[in-house]
């Protein structure tokens, strides 16, 4: 039998049955319980939404070690971007003056970015998100939308085009602050 023969409750059971093994190899990576619980729920759902794509493996625990630390490497460059991201913030931050219209400036900021954010067509949304928000590559992000790598480019580059733009018009100020934020 193989994955792609499964349904939900043989791969009930073949979850049971390799349950444990993915998560000793992913918390021998990752020490915090429940980002290796959260790493392993993502590779079986990788595993249960690829699994008519899989029917070609011969040795699946191989696969499924490949799997989990593709994982494991994606969870730390989240959290590589995301330190990286606080990190520039709190720097940014440091620099300015902390004097009440720096502390209305920035959130008047994050309030014009998430207003125009929320305007952009979906795919768009959902491209800008992933890649910004969440620091998903445009390969990750094709597979989750199932759309071209070339698709992805091309609606983030229209979600900063218009973020760009927006913000020239009505904030000049905050663009610049964006600008030294984001580089």
């Amino acid at each position: 039998m193989t994955i792609t023969t499964m349904d939900k409750d043989l791969f009930q059971q073949f979850y049971q049955e390799h349950k444990k093994s993915v998560f000793a190899i992913v918390n021998l990576r990752i020490s915090d319980l429940e980002d290796a619980k959260d790493v392993v729920q993502e590779i079986f759902l990788e595993l249960w939404l690829k699994r008519d794509q899989l029917a070609d493996i011969k040795e699946i625990k191989t696969y499924i070690y490949v799997v989990a630390r593709n994982h494991v490497i994606s969870a730390f460059r989240k959290k590589d971007i995301q330190l990286r991201n606080e990190g520039l913030l709190l720097q940014g931050l440091n620099t300015l003056d902390h004097s009440a219209e720096d502390n209305t400036m920035a959130k008047e900021l994050v309030q014009q970015i998430n207003s125009i954010v929320q305007n952009l067509p979906d795919t768009t949304r959902q491209c800008y998100h992933l890649s910004k928000n969440e620091g998903k590559r445009n390969g990750e992000i094709a597979d989750l939308l199932d759309i071209s790598e070339k698709t992805v480019r091309n609606n983030i580059s229209e979600a900063l085009k218009r973020l760009k733009s927006n913000l020239k018009a009505s904030h000049p100020e905050l663009l610049a602050l964006l600008v030294f934020l984001f580089r």
